[in-house]
């Protein structure tokens, strides 16, 4: 890699001593845009990046209040302890924006500056309201954003400056602007039918993304209150606690292990289950296919929601599944059996599906047959499918061997169909891996963990998760629980599910050459 840049910087080098010319176009380019064109004599070309810097200007000037600063310094100076921030106060949309971006701000609300009282918000003077860390965050990411897209004119301004000069001196003549935006139409159409979804990803995706990214970085949590309070960069603090701390490791530990068991069997489980209802309802044995297809396709087109707290509201104390059971007699022998197997923590005359800690492993198995209600559907309508294009003849090859029904099972129908639906397992993993409502609308989380199994430092902070939370119905906790919010530290858990859901989907799918295979 570093003999690579080596090779392009010593290759640009030499292609500058070649073309002196073109250089000093290119370098009037980098002092005003547009300067290089204009003595390329490419005026229209010119006028255009031109304008987009005396925008650029014009926007910083009137989004600031730089009209007003020379009267505001004389009339109200910095205090006697010196505080006075020049961008802060009458900085625009990009000065400010990254000054805010790096600083998270200076002054609270209800503080002397500049001689006066600040407030938490003040219409008349703006420098006199309060920092909001957060606000200023997020403005100085839209700040980021817009500075990178100016840049990235300003040296397409300078390339442009030197290919023109360079171009021009090889073929005798200048390009027109009419033949340069004909030329730029032909070459970049794709990119430029592209650019409308481009701009709205950067401002309505990666700027989300890198706001909740950077709040792992900071100290933001529910004590820390913009704009009586800055919030603080503070490192890696966030990612050392859950590894440093014994307390935040078991429990991080602990709801990890149950993400990824919740993930892969709910997902190992649907999958079986609808491999084996599609196998059977496309047996030859089988009359009236359309009638069981459609029975077992109901529980999916239900609203997965809907499914969950009718669920709940069964396995609640006092649900369906408690009332069957006493009002058949057999409350005893199923509670005996649960308690015999590990799944119940004590015998008792009813049984606690959802709120008891002790039976948290039975809370665990009603989740994943749960799932299985509602996503088994789906893969046996998609195996379903997939069984209906399988070439008879590999069959009918097979029997003339002597192979037996499993035998094709094993050897053809199981590796084409796993073949065939392998991007919608991956797909599957990654939906039950962040599948917030299976948790939250069915338990919960809970049953709760005893305070004596909780850090004293998670219980301060609170947000503490259930023995049935996975990482992102414990984001959850930690983001919207009201007088719990954490949010340095659940942003740090979100970026630990990006990373491990990115790094185990990129693997998976690399592996399978079809996704990438063209045709």
């Amino acid at each position: 890699m570093k003999i690579s840049i080596q090779k392009r910087w010593s290759d640009l080098v030499t292609d500058i001593k070649h073309n002196p010319d073109a250089f000093k176009s290119a370098l009037l380019s980098t002092i005003v845009m547009g300067l290089g064109q204009w003595r390329n004599k490419q005026r229209a070309k010119a006028l255009v990046f031109f304008s987009v810097l005396l925008l650029v200007v014009l926007v910083e000037l009137f989004s600031g209040s730089y009209l007003y600063a020379f009267s505001e310094l004389s009339q109200y100076p910095a205090g006697l302890d010196g505080q006075l921030y020049f961008i802060r106060d009458y900085g625009g949309i990009f000065t400010k924006g990254l000054w805010g971006l790096i600083t998270l701000g200076q002054i609270t609300a209800f503080q002397s500056y500049r001689g006066q009282f600040t407030e938490a918000f003040n219409k008349v003077i703006p420098w006199l309201s309060g920092d909001n860390s957060i606000s200023l965050l997020g403005n100085g990411l839209i700040a980021l954003v817009l500075s990178s897209l100016v840049i990235a004119v300003y040296v397409q301004n300078i390339r442009d400056a030197y290919v023109s000069k360079k171009l021009s001196l090889k073929q005798g003549y200048i390009e027109t602007g009419k033949g340069y935006v004909k030329r730029l139409w032909t070459d970049m159409f794709p990119f430029i039918i592209l650019l409308p979804t481009f701009v709205m990803v950067l401002f309505f995706i990666l700027i989300p993304f890198l706001f909740s990214f950077l709040l792992a970085f900071t100290n933001y949590t529910y004590r820390v209150v913009p704009p009586a309070q800055l919030v603080r960069w503070v490192g890696f603090t966030n990612f050392t606690k859950i590894i440093a701390e014994s307390g935040w490791l078991n429990i991080f530990l602990d709801v990890i292990g149950w993400t990824f068991l919740y993930a892969i069997m709910a997902s190992v489980s649907c999958y079986v289950l609808g491999m084996i209802q599609a196998m059977i309802i496309e047996s030859k044995y089988v009359k009236l296919k359309k009638l069981w297809r459609t029975l077992l396709i109901v529980p999916w087109a239900i609203p997965a929601m809907i499914s969950l707290m009718v669920f709940r509201n069964v396995f609640a104390l006092d649900g369906l599944a408690n009332q069957a059971l006493l009002s058949t007699g057999l409350m005893e022998p199923v509670s005996n059996f649960l308690y015999s197997v590990g799944l119940q923590g004590e015998i008792g005359t009813v049984i606690y599906w959802f709120s008891k800690y002790m039976n948290r492993n039975l809370t665990k198995l009603v989740i994943l047959m749960v799932n299985l209600w509602l996503g088994a559907p789906y893969f046996m309508m998609l195996i379903t499918g997939v069984l209906t294009t399988l070439p008879k003849d590999l069959y009918e090859a097979a029997a003339i061997d002597g192979a037996s029904r499993w035998q094709s099972f094993k050897r053809i129908t199981l590796p084409l169909v796993i073949k065939a639906t392998l991007p919608a397992i991956i797909m599957t993993f990654t939906f039950n891996f962040n599948n917030f409502g299976a948790i939250y609308f069915l338990t919960g989380g809970g049953p709760a963990r005893p305070n004596d199994m909780v850090p004293q430092s998670m219980l301060i902070l609170k947000g503490v998760p259930g023995s049935t939370d996975i990482l992102i119905s414990w984001i959850y906790k930690l983001s919207f629980t009201r007088n719990e919010q954490v949010f340095n530290m659940a942003a740090v858990y979100s970026i630990l599910i990006f990373i491990f859901i990115g790094v185990i989907s990129v693997y998976n799918l690399a592996k399978n050459k079809g996704i990438w295979e063209e045709e």
